[in-house]
């Protein structure tokens, strides 16, 4: 009988062990995790401010006023005035 009790008590120590190195695990790799999401999180961010920079250039130079002064001054093109033409019954 006594050995029986140094078997079980040795079983679950080990067994004790074991699950105390397996907790240890989790919460380190839970820490990398939330030391990750917090990278993905700031990387998000600058992702989100650098397209709305974008978005801001692309609307500054499709801007009309933009193109017209562009055309006029870098392709000599100018506006043209349309005809007038009466129709007399």
């Amino acid at each position: 009988m006594k050995l029986s009790n140094i078997l079980i008590f040795s079983t679950q120590i080990s067994l004790i062990l074991f699950l105390s190195f397996e907790q240890i695990k989790v919460r380190w790799e839970i820490s990398i995790l939330y030391g990750n999401q917090d990278k993905i999180n700031l990387e998000y961010q600058n992702l989100k401010e650098e397209e709305y920079k974008l978005k801001t250039e692309v609307y500054f130079l499709n801007s009309p006023a933009r193109v017209e002064k562009y055309a006029k001054e870098k392709l000599f093109m100018q506006k043209v005035k349309p005809k007038i033409i009466k129709i007399e019954k």
